[in-house]
């Protein structure tokens, strides 16, 4: 009865690595959707050949459901170690759900003065992040912002994409 027992209840080992590895499988899983878990909405669109032009007007819509909750809205810009200013100008188009827009010129600061990247840098690909406004609180609806460059150059070469993220504000207690 014993050895019964044994063999029924005793898992063999590959079993055990198994279940140990869709248990670490889940763990991963569930950890890295919970560190973004004040993400409300993040998109990024590409340029083709890397080139930014005037006319290549980048458009995002979202939509906010929850009314009360503060939002912070950051604009992402990803370019390569070769782009050659150390800023950028962009027009952005902002649309309510009413249907009223806000159009605004936004300076983005790249580098230092003494031409260090500010951004997050990986191989020859710098990633910007910069916070446009926090505390807001939006109203429920679909919301449209569109991205367009306002730089001197028709092209601006070595840029790869442009986003936003829209984020709840966690405030501290």
């Amino acid at each position: 009865m014993i050895n019964r027992l044994k063999m029924i209840n005793r898992p063999n080992l590959s079993q055990i690595k198994k279940i140990s590895l869709i248990g670490l499988f889940f763990t991963l899983i569930f950890g890295f959707a919970s560190c973004d878990s004040n993400k409300i909405y993040e998109e990024n669109k590409a340029f083709e050949n890397n080139v930014w032009t005037y006319h290549d007007v980048k458009e995002f819509s979202f939509t906010v459901e929850d009314s009360l909750t503060p939002v912070k809205l950051f604009l992402n810009l990803r370019t390569t170690i070769d782009y050659e200013y150390s800023n950028i100008y962009m027009y952005t188009h902002f649309t309510y759900p009413n249907g009223n827009t806000d159009i605004d010129t936004l300076e983005f600061f790249l580098a230092h003065p003494n031409g260090k990247w500010l951004g997050e840098c990986s191989g020859t690909v710098i990633e910007n992040r910069a916070l446009i406004t926090q505390g807001y609180l939006m109203e429920s609806g679909m919301y449209t912002f569109k991205i367009e460059q306002a730089m001197y150059n028709d092209a601006l070469s070595e840029v790869m994409d442009v986003g936003i993220r829209v984020e709840n504000l966690v405030l501290s207690e």
